[in-house]
């Protein structure tokens, strides 16, 4: 790996490898969730119950951890900004002017990389969802077909259907 020795400002302790190891580290983490959500996905085509909520707790896991290197990432670059006299709530890309010309294409290369993810992470979990749905809609009408005294439904206050069953199967749509 190139060192870099240019550093910000003389009094922030700071490394450029320590900046390009979390987003590498970020990077990795949603590579993975993304990974996850697939074969959530796929679990949810073939109908398989009892794959769902065991990918939807790895699911959750692998959100929580991306959230945690995600905030790891925010408190830098907020620290980072406020040593280049920029807002706090400056984000990286924002603050790409002020770094050495030898890094930047590298960091917004991540950058652009990382953004490219989380926007496929949001689309599948909003299939994955949309799916789930359907699944329960199906299911529902399933059970409503095979035994109708014991499958009913109302409505909430809020015009939101809500279903009464003795029957049902709650799946976790955690993702």
């Amino acid at each position: 790996m190139m060192q870099l020795a240019q550093k910000p400002s003389r009094n922030l302790a700071f490394s450029w490898e320590d900046l390009l190891g979390l987003l590498r580290d970020e990077l990795q983490e949603y590579g993975g969730l993304l990974g996850l959500l697939d074969a959530q996905q796929q679990n949810i085509l073939n109908r398989r119950p009892d794959g769902i909520l065991e990918i939807n707790q790895s699911v959750q896991n692998q959100m929580e951890a991306s959230q945690i290197l995600l905030k790891r990432r925010e408190s830098f670059v907020s620290s980072l900004a406020q040593c280049y006299g920029e807002s706090s709530s400056s984000t990286l890309s924002e603050l790409l002017p002020h770094f050495p010309e030898v890094t930047k294409p590298m960091f917004e290369s991540l950058i652009e990389e990382i953004n490219k993810l989380i926007s496929q992470v949001r689309r599948k979990i909003e299939q994955n969802q949309r799916l789930l749905n359907r699944l329960t809609e199906v299911t529902d009408k399933i059970l409503s077909i095979a035994s109708p005294s014991s499958h009913s439904k109302t409505y909430t206050r809020s015009g939101n259907l809500n279903r009464l069953s003795s029957d049902r199967s709650s799946l976790n749509e955690s993702a």
